[in-house]
Protein backbone atom coordinates (compact mmCIF):
# COMPACT_ATOMS: atom_id res chain seq x y z
CA UNK A 1 0.00 0.00 0.00
CA UNK A 2 1.50 3.35 -0.85
CA UNK A 3 0.94 6.36 1.04
CA UNK A 4 0.05 8.07 -2.53
CA UNK A 5 -2.45 5.95 -2.58
CA UNK A 6 -4.01 6.39 0.76
CA UNK A 7 -4.24 9.85 0.56
CA UNK A 8 -5.96 9.71 -2.52
CA UNK A 9 -8.16 7.68 -1.07
CA UNK A 10 -8.75 9.25 1.60
CA UNK A 11 -10.01 12.20 -0.42
CA UNK A 12 -12.36 10.21 -2.39
CA UNK A 13 -13.74 8.46 0.78
CA UNK A 14 -14.51 11.86 2.54
CA UNK A 15 -16.22 13.34 -0.39
CA UNK A 16 -18.01 10.10 -0.66
CA UNK A 17 -19.22 9.77 2.52
CA UNK A 18 -20.22 13.21 2.75
CA UNK A 19 -22.13 13.06 -0.20
CA UNK A 20 -23.47 9.64 -0.04
CA UNK A 21 -23.32 8.16 2.74
CA UNK A 22 -22.67 4.56 3.39
CA UNK A 23 -23.77 4.45 -0.17
CA UNK A 24 -20.81 6.64 -0.77
CA UNK A 25 -18.39 4.38 0.72
CA UNK A 26 -19.17 1.56 -1.42
CA UNK A 27 -18.88 3.83 -4.49
CA UNK A 28 -15.66 5.17 -3.20
CA UNK A 29 -14.16 1.61 -2.65
CA UNK A 30 -14.68 0.98 -6.48
CA UNK A 31 -12.85 4.61 -6.94
CA UNK A 32 -10.71 3.38 -5.21
CA UNK A 33 -9.98 0.04 -6.63
CA UNK A 34 -9.94 1.21 -10.25
CA UNK A 35 -7.38 3.49 -9.39
CA UNK A 36 -4.98 1.07 -7.94
CA UNK A 37 -5.73 -1.42 -11.16
CA UNK A 38 -4.70 1.12 -13.25
CA UNK A 39 -1.97 2.04 -11.46
CA UNK A 40 -0.64 -1.91 -10.99
CA UNK A 41 -0.38 -1.60 -7.60
CA UNK A 42 -1.90 -3.66 -4.79
CA UNK A 43 -2.89 -3.60 -1.67
CA UNK A 44 -6.72 -2.62 -2.96
CA UNK A 45 -8.43 -3.99 0.54
CA UNK A 46 -6.20 -2.18 2.62
CA UNK A 47 -6.13 1.09 1.25
CA UNK A 48 -9.87 1.52 0.69
CA UNK A 49 -10.35 -0.26 4.62
CA UNK A 50 -8.11 2.00 5.51
CA UNK A 51 -9.17 5.55 4.12
CA UNK A 52 -12.91 4.78 4.60
CA UNK A 53 -12.17 4.03 8.48
CA UNK A 54 -9.89 7.45 8.63
CA UNK A 55 -12.93 9.70 6.42
CA UNK A 56 -15.86 7.98 8.86
CA UNK A 57 -13.89 8.80 12.29
CA UNK A 58 -12.83 12.37 10.62
CA UNK A 59 -16.54 13.34 10.06
CA UNK A 60 -17.73 11.93 13.06
CA UNK A 61 -15.16 13.78 14.79
CA UNK A 62 -16.22 16.69 13.01
CA UNK A 63 -20.22 15.89 13.67
CA UNK A 64 -18.89 15.95 17.47
CA UNK A 65 -16.97 19.46 17.50
CA UNK A 66 -20.17 20.61 15.96
CA UNK A 67 -22.01 20.00 18.92
CA UNK A 68 -24.09 16.20 17.82
CA UNK A 69 -25.23 14.17 20.74
CA UNK A 70 -23.12 11.52 18.67
CA UNK A 71 -22.87 8.96 21.98
CA UNK A 72 -26.13 10.26 23.65
CA UNK A 73 -27.58 9.12 20.36
CA UNK A 74 -26.13 6.25 19.62
CA UNK A 75 -26.57 5.44 23.39
CA UNK A 76 -30.28 5.76 22.65
CA UNK A 77 -30.57 3.64 19.65
CA UNK A 78 -28.77 1.05 21.76
CA UNK A 79 -31.07 0.85 24.62
CA UNK A 80 -33.50 -0.77 21.81
CA UNK A 81 -31.44 -3.42 21.15
CA UNK A 82 -29.73 -3.94 24.52
CA UNK A 83 -26.17 -3.09 22.98
CA UNK A 84 -23.88 -0.03 24.61
CA UNK A 85 -23.62 3.13 22.54
CA UNK A 86 -20.08 2.24 21.90
CA UNK A 87 -20.95 -1.13 19.92
CA UNK A 88 -22.76 1.00 17.46
CA UNK A 89 -20.40 3.55 17.16
CA UNK A 90 -17.62 0.48 16.52
CA UNK A 91 -20.08 -0.69 13.85
CA UNK A 92 -20.49 2.81 12.60
CA UNK A 93 -16.85 3.10 12.07
CA UNK A 94 -16.32 -0.90 10.65
CA UNK A 95 -19.16 -0.79 7.95
CA UNK A 96 -18.26 1.63 5.58
CA UNK A 97 -14.71 0.33 5.83
CA UNK A 98 -15.50 -2.81 5.66
CA UNK A 99 -18.06 -2.50 2.12
CA UNK A 100 -15.11 0.21 0.72
CA UNK A 101 -12.25 -2.23 1.45
CA UNK A 102 -14.02 -5.08 0.06
CA UNK A 103 -15.25 -3.09 -2.85
CA UNK A 104 -11.13 -2.21 -3.67
CA UNK A 105 -9.91 -5.32 -3.23
CA UNK A 106 -12.07 -6.72 -5.18
CA UNK A 107 -12.58 -3.99 -8.24
CA UNK A 108 -8.38 -4.34 -7.86
CA UNK A 109 -8.09 -7.87 -8.31
CA UNK A 110 -10.74 -8.37 -11.22
CA UNK A 111 -9.86 -5.13 -13.53
CA UNK A 112 -5.95 -5.38 -12.38
CA UNK A 113 -5.97 -9.48 -14.01
CA UNK A 114 -3.65 -9.46 -16.95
Amino acid sequence: MKLSHLALGLIVQVAALTVGGIWGAAIGGVIIGAFIAASGGTGGFRTGFLAAFIATALLLGVAVIRGAPITHFADMIGANFKLPGAALLAVTLLLPALQSGGLAGGIGRVVGRK
